[in-house]
């Protein structure tokens, strides 16, 4: 193999892992099922980290627009926090970032 060849393989695999790497978004999308407290409370019970206020953002915009992010993270735990949120009676998905 050329010298060429060699960083050429290698930037391929480096391109690849990046895409496997990219964060994920959940999602979380309004429905009229779950009061406005409820979401907020859920969201700060599952997601570590998330603070009244952001919940209430969250809730809020996902209200107002139809859908909001509430982490991005890998795709694991990405899955991990769309199970959680699920089980609670959200509704919710993931998606990649763009």
């Amino acid at each position: 193999m050329t010298a060429t060849q060699i960083k050429r393989a290698e930037d391929t695999r480096t391109s690849i892992k990046a895409k496997h790497d990219l964060p994920w978004n959940v999602i979380l999308h309004n429905d009229w099922e779950n009061s406005m407290p409820r979401v907020v409370v859920i969201l700060k019970k599952v997601i570590p980290g998330m603070t009244l206020k952001k919940a209430t953002k969250i809730m809020w915009d996902a209200h107002t627009a139809g859908k909001a992010v509430v982490k991005s993270c890998h795709k694991e735990l990405a899955e991990l926090y769309e199970e959680r949120l699920l089980a609670k009676g959200l509704t919710v998905s993931i998606e990649p970032t763009s």
